[in-house]
């Protein structure tokens, strides 16, 4: 039996008391009617000028859920807080971060994309954050080939209550583009590595008949060759 939340005759004005709500009737709560209702108050929260209260209480339920092992309704409440503070990058990368390990737990590769994706997000066009682009890039490849070599049982673990799961091919193209970033980005300190990336990545577009992917790759693939035989030539 799944009891639908009735704000009419459930009254919690605030995160607290919907908190202990949610807690006394977990078992019998859907995700879907627990996303609804907390959007509902976060609307409220928003619209009283109150977001920064509504995060702090809202970052201190997924605490309680997680320690709770309610994994996936924690997983919403942080979702929900990463779209909320996509323009404070700060808060954004915290609230990323939690979230990708939530979905590490319950193995949910889609939701830890989406995770780096907001960390990628924080990190791109600051210099000084160079470094961690790159690392949130590696794990984005190595999430993204275990979604596609395991998209069958991926489909089992997704958690969402929005959308469906995308094609495998759509997740493979994106392989691609993240393993293309990567060879950009390291084709001088690594260019022997930076070529097997790109190859990888010429690969996955042929695949595709993505023409305009595969001539920068080989543009790149060509720098590369170029500058290895000119360190070959020096020594």
């Amino acid at each position: 039996m799944v009891i639908k939340i009735n704000p009419e005759k459930i009254l919690y004005p605030n995160v607290d008391k919907f908190g202990k709500y949610i807690l006394k009737n977990k078992n019998n709560i859907s995700h879907r009617n627990f996303a609804y209702e907390f959007g509902k108050l976060q609307q409220n929260y928003v619209k009283n000028q109150e977001k920064d209260q509504f995060c702090q209480e809202a970052n201190l339920l997924a605490d309680i859920l997680m320690a709770e092992k309610e994994y996936d309704l924690a997983g919403i409440i942080i979702s929900a807080l990463c779209k909320l503070n996509e323009a404070n990058p700060n808060h954004l990368e915290y609230f990323a971060q939690k979230g990708y390990y939530l979905s590490q737990m319950s193995g949910d590769y889609v939701h830890m994309m989406a995770r780096l994706n907001d960390l990628r997000k924080t990190y791109t066009g600051c210099k000084e954050r160079l470094y961690d682009y790159i690392q949130v890039l590696y794990k984005q490849e190595k999430c993204l080939k275990k979604l596609t070599k395991h998209y069958p049982e991926t489909t089992t673990t997704f958690r969402t209550v929005t959308r469906e799961i995308a094609p495998r091919e759509n997740y493979e193209r994106m392989l691609g583009y993240v393993q293309t970033e990567i060879g950009k980005l390291t084709r001088k300190k690594h260019p022997h590595d930076a070529l097997r990336k790109l190859l990888s990545a010429q690969e996955i577009f042929r695949k595709n008949n993505n023409t305009n992917s595969i001539n920068y790759i080989q543009f790149l693939i060509n720098e590369i060759e170029k500058s290895l035989k000119t360190i070959d030539y020096e020594v």
